[in-house]
């Protein structure tokens, strides 16, 4: 009869479809280990819940050695711009103590004028000193600034090209890579990979349908032959 030409091609389809099926929920499914009377029932938990350290390994290796390795973190931080903003900083750091340092000065001037420690008489002097003083402590605070910027700058950028290398090698990528992924909840982790994967997993699912499919209809046609 026709049935058992038919059958061989349907039940194949079905078995690969089943059988991939089940093998991609086998990565992660089931999360933890089952035991019946005791006995520890094979391939329990998944794959990836059983072997989540080696992977979670592996995973740092590679983001270690291939992805950000101490050369490209080394790039990474000299394509920051970090010198600009450091500028940026010394200079509005340098600005607030100039300003405190020359503000005491000026007042301690002021007040000795005041106080008659500096023998000055006639407002029309006082006032023409003032301003002559406020002159010459804005050329004063200007030069300084320019010099302590330039050697500010110049010391910590220099200090920071010489541990730079010393600080990123201790930079501890792989444990702190481990360490995460041994965080992720092993649910969550299963909706992630499910989840950006799942068109390609259901194409395997849906290639093991056909590769049964294709199977038996070898077989039929196997079987249409010999008899």
């Amino acid at each position: 009869m026709w049935v058992e030409y038919v059958i061989p091609p349907l039940l194949g389809a079905f078995i690969g479809y089943i059988t991939n099926y089940i093998a991609i929920k086998m990565l992660f499914r089931p999360l933890e280990e089952k035991y019946i009377f005791g006995i520890k029932v094979p391939f329990t938990p998944g794959l990836i819940p059983r072997r989540r350290k080696e992977i979670a390994y592996s995973i740092a290796e590679t983001v270690e050695e291939h992805i950000l390795p101490l050369e490209k973190l080394h790039k990474l931080f000299e394509d920051s711009n970090y010198k600009e903003r450091l500028h940026q900083r010394v200079e509005l750091v340098i600005d607030e103590l100039l300003a405190n340092i020359l503000e005491d000065l000026k007042k301690n001037i002021r007040e000795g004028i005041s106080l008659g420690k500096i023998t000055l008489k006639g407002a029309v002097v006082v006032t023409a000193i003032d301003k002559l003083l406020d002159k010459a402590i804005e050329k004063l605070r200007i030069k300084l600034k320019e010099k302590l910027i330039e050697k500010v700058s110049g010391t910590i950028e220099k200090h920071i090209e010489e541990e730079l290398p010393i600080m990123l090698s201790q930079l501890k990528i792989k444990d702190m890579v481990v360490e995460t992924f041994m965080e992720i909840d092993i649910e969550t982790m299963e909706k992630v990979v499910i989840g950006f994967s799942e068109k390609q997993l259901k194409h395997i699912t849906y290639t093991g349908a056909v590769l049964g499919f294709l199977i038996g209809l070898f077989q039929s046609a196997y079987l249409l032959v010999i008899n």
